[in-house]
Order: C-alpha cells, then sequence, then structure tokens
C-alpha cells in the first residue's frame, strides 16, 4: 500500500497526466472488492481498458529502463510510460498479469516480503473490515497505544459517515507504530469486534511460489520493505533493515538483482532516501502526483496514482490537462 492520507490522495485523482514526459503509473489491486476505502482496486475489466489506452498512446517499458531509453528517445516516437503495482496481492498475480501478458506490458511489482506466503491480511484491510463491515460493534473502543489510552465512541453501522471516521482514525495511529504495536492492537480489534482475521480469499497476498512465477521478462520485482511501516516514523537502524532486508528477501524469492524500491504511503525522509541508497537501489518510487521531469533524482521518482476508471476517461486523463 502506497497511500498518502485520503485528502491527498483524493487530490491526486483530479490532476491530470499530459505532455510528453515519462510518466510512472500506480497500481495496488486489479479486483472488483465491495468495500475499498483508499480506492485501491481497479475493476479487471476497467483495467484491461485502461492498459489497451495506454499501449495505443504511450511506449510501456520497464521502470528500470525508463530514464535511459527517455534521453535516446526521438521528439517523433511515442512517449514513454512505466506501470507499478505495490503491495503484493494475489489478484495482481490473477487478473493483471494475464491482462500484462496479452498486451505485451512490462511492469514492476513493489513486493512487502514479510507478508509474502502468509494467512494474513494487510493489517489496513482487516482494520476496514472491522470498522466498515461488521454492523454490530460494541459501544467503546479503548486501545493502549505508546502508553497513552485512547478512547472511541463507535457509531452504528447506519451512520456511515462517523464509522468512517472512526475508522480512519483508528487507522492513523496505527499507521505509525512499529510492526509488532500493530500486530498486538490488530489482535485486541478482532478481539473486541469479535472478528476473526483469518485472511479472507479476496484479500491474500500472493505466495512465494507466486511471486517466483510472475518474475519474468515483463514483470520485474521491486522491494517494498518487510512490514510496510511509515519509514520515517522509525529510526535510521530500523529503516535500514526493512529496506535492505526486503531487497535480499525479494532476490532470494526471484534469483535476480533487485534495483527498485517504493516506499511504503510514499512516505520518505533524507534519512530513509539514505538508507534507500546504502541498500544498494538504483531507482524509488514516490507518490508525488506529476509526470517525470528531466531533472529527477532516482531515488524520488514521481508516480500517478490510477483510480478505477474507464478506458476513455482514462484516456481524457492523460490527453486533455483542462478536464
Amino acid at each position: 500500500m502506497t497511500v498518502k492520507p485520503l485528502r491527498s490522495l483524493k487530490r491526486s485523482i483530479g490532476r491530470r497526466i499530459f505532455g510528453a514526459d515519462p510518466i510512472i503509473l500506480m497500481y495496488h489491486r486489479v479486483a472488483d472488492i465491495p468495500v475499498d476505502p483508499w480506492g485501491l482496486a481497479v475493476h479487471p475489466v476497467r483495467f484491461e481498458e485502461q492498459m489497451a489506452c495506454l499501449k495505443k498512446l504511450r511506449r510501456v517499458v520497464h521502470l528500470h529502463e525508463l530514464l535511459d531509453l527517455e534521453r535516446s528517445r526521438a521528439r517523433s516516437d511515442k512517449p514513454l510510460a512505466a506501470i507499478t503495482f505495490d503491495d503484493g496481492y494475489h489478484d495482481v498475480y490473477s487478473n493483471a498479469r494475464p491482462v500484462l501478458q496479452r498486451l505485451d506490458c512490462p511492469m514492476t511489482l513493489f513486493v512487502t516480503t514479510g507478508i509474502i506466503g502468509t494467512d494474513r491480511e494487510f493489517w489496513w484491510d482487516a482494520v476496514a473490515r472491522v470498522f466498515l463491515e461488521i454492523a454490530h460493534l460494541p459501544e467503546n473502543l479503548t486501545l493502549n497505544i505508546a502508553d497513552h489510552e485512547c478512547r472511541w465512541a463507535v457509531p452504528p453501522f447506519s451512520e456511515r459517515e462517523a464509522r468512517e471516521r472512526v475508522f480512519r482514525e483508528v487507522w492513523t495511529q496505527l499507521r505509525v507504530r512499529p510492526h509488532e504495536d500493530q500486530t498486538n492492537l490488530l489482535a485486541e480489534i478482532g478481539k473486541w469486534s469479535s472478528c476473526d482475521l483469518a485472511a479472507r480469499t479476496m484479500y491474500r497476498v500472493m505466495t512465494a511460489r507466486e511471486v517466483r512465477i510472475i518474475s519474468d521478462d515483463l514483470i520485474t520485482i521491486g522491494a517494498h520493505t518487510l512490514t510496510h511501516p511509515t519509514l520515517p516514523a522509525h529510526d535510521a537502524e530500523i529503516q535500514f533493515k526493512e529496506i535492505a532486508e526486503s531487497r535480499r528477501a525479494c532476490e532470494e524469492l526471484t534469483g535476480t538483482t533487485v534495483r527498485t524500491f517504493a516506499y511504503p504511503f510514499g512516505d520518505h525522509s533524507d534519512a530513509t532516501v539514505q538508507a534507500v541508497r546504502a541498500a544498494g537501489f538504483d531507482f524509488a518510487c514516490t507518490v508525488d502526483a506529476r509526470a517525470v521531469g528531466r531533472n529527477v533524482e532516482p531515488l524520488k521518482l514521481p508516480r500517478i496514482y490510477v483510480g478505477d476508471w474507464t478506458g476513455d476517461e482514462f484516456q481524457k486523463r492523460i490527453e486533455d490537462p483542462s478536464l
């Protein structure tokens, strides 16, 4: 998951992709899911429409080749685009991969290695499940977070906006906590809600075998940390461990050299970028919603969020900056 807080993410939807500069598209899921508070999923039919449109308008290349190919591109050539997916959801394997293969579109998949092959959902999906899908919850929730007692009055399911506000507040608290704290707090939330938080089929992640299979000439594996932390919220040692060990795990899974990285939630500080450099990466992606300019920093590549748009809407957003 590479998502800024909801307001920032929604703002990025309205920004348009235009001009002949290269673009990097950011996806997470290709699935039809009932609850999607962060807009992470694109319906499989619409994803195929988007890819067909992209293929028509731009030359789709590997992320790690993008900057070199742009330097050698003639003005008469198609502008370039790269496709990226974050996290490692199974539906990327089952739904996105066949479309990319059919249309011969390269893609980079940034894998959160610590969850690969487990029976757990990403913590943000589990929290959304509790607050946005379970109708009957206790009226009050109390969690001890960083030695502070946090309390919420939980509205009825019928008060959707109020329930969503509580969800976002809990999500915000968990987002910056260490992985062990997130795990413990999630267990408390599961017990409080009487919800079995084992992974649902629709929300499961890839297995190690699936990551190995998907890694081929068309799809390149990149690293996305071990546990998907908000990196700048942690000290330099933890940041480097999350970054470097995820690279090592990706290389062990695929037998290839891993050159690319994506910052979880898009968050990075100067220390984070330095850790990425020290870990040996050549390229790293943010969630800054703009095209790739000439003087771009390879470890701060911008990416543009793609929503659940039809092919026509996708094309309009690429071609017409006035919309």
